[in-house]
């Protein structure tokens, strides 16, 4: 016989009404989470999808809009929102869009998704401000103009002083930053937090030691061949994302210069290559998965906000935005030399 909720009400002690809850993606005590998942394991219990949707008129699914799945960090997204959500007997539905032809929202919409976590792109910004009026939205990496929702963010301000804090208390006072695309807002706020705590500790920052560009591997090297070249190099170097790291990083093996003895070096994200660096690269981590794990978390606060205010209701209800800030944290290698100079800053 199939099991039933008056079952895992018996083997639990806990009442219907949580039990219900738990299973129509609703907020329960960790505790009881587990306790609910673990009866269902040994009782053989798997919920009736069709009959919960129409109970609760909710599809049990989010979507996860993306620019592009060929990245780390895209894929920890969807791994870190799935991850968040499986617990609650939801499951996730992956979209990209690469360009505005793509009708990536609609799509989702089209599934019936309860909300959508966004990894938003400019030519997205519209369809998403529509898609809010009816599901909850909550961007992730950063904030798109004109996109009034929730949102998950690292403090990108703070990676890069994250950064330069650390160069300079290894006593560098020549700095330079491969900080990327300003018109992106991540790229944009990493390298003026860089910039606000060099310049403040007296760091010299020329303005031909500061470069943009496009987010890729290619113009990381590039931009490390400018600053080689110049007549009064820089002691150390940040880059402001992974791509950028790893061309900075190739190009400098080239040259036939040695990372952490004539050039130091701190990147951002890419555990993997700091492994594999001799010595190993200092870099600025994002908490990636706790990204994705918040956002999910938002999601169902709000899902679980329309059921109070309005059961059943396919339009959520308006609410002002709340952004959750994850703070960076830095992962110390051999790449950034301590200089003989005693002129690092006192703790």
């Amino acid at each position: 016989m199939t099991a039933t909720y008056k079952d895992l009400q018996q083997a639990t002690g806990l009442s219907l009404a949580t039990i219900s809850k738990f299973y129509n993606g609703g907020t329960v005590r960790d505790g009881n989470a587990r306790a609910i998942e673990q009866a269902a394991e040994r009782l053989g219990y798997r919920p009736n999808g069709v009959a919960r949707s129409l109970r609760s008129r909710r599809s049990g699914t989010i979507g996860v809009l993306l620019p592009a799945l060929d990245n780390d960090f895209h894929l920890t997204v969807i791994a870190g929102v799935e991850s968040a959500l499986r617990p609650y007997g939801m499951s996730v539905i992956v979209s990209s869009s690469p360009d505005a032809a793509a009708g990536a929202v609609d799509l989702l919409l089209s599934r019936m998704v309860d909300g959508i976590v966004a990894v938003p792109s400019r030519h997205d910004v519209d369809a998403l401000r529509r898609a809010a009026e009816r599901v909850p939205v909550v961007q992730v990496d950063w904030r798109a103009d004109g996109l009034d929702t929730d949102g998950v963010y690292l403090d990108n301000h703070g990676a890069g002083a994250l950064a330069a804090r650390h160069l300079v208390d290894h006593g560098h006072r020549r700095l330079a930053v491969i900080g990327g695309d300003p018109a992106i807002s991540t790229m944009r706020e990493r390298t003026e937090g860089f910039l606000d705590v060099a310049r403040a500790h007296g760091a010299q920052v020329d303005d031909a030691a500061v470069s943009g560009g496009p987010l890729t591997v290619e113009n990381g090297r590039d931009a490390m061949q400018r600053l080689l070249v110049l007549p009064e190099r820089p002691s150390a170097v940040f880059c402001a994302n992974y791509e950028l790291t790893l061309g900075a990083v190739i190009t400098l093996n080239e040259s036939g210069l040695r990372l952490g003895q004539d050039l130091s070096v701190a990147g951002f994200d890419g555990l993997e290559l700091a492994q594999a660096t001799v010595p190993k690269l200092t870099v600025v981590v994002q908490p990636t998965h706790e990204l994705a794990v918040r956002a999910a978390e938002r999601i169902r606060e709000r899902l679980d906000e329309r059921g109070r205010d309005r059961p059943g209701s396919a339009v959520r209800d308006v609410a002002d935005p709340i952004d959750v800030v994850v703070p960076p944290r830095l992962v110390a290698g051999g790449s950034v030399a301590r200089l003989p100079r005693p002129d690092a800053l006192e703790a």
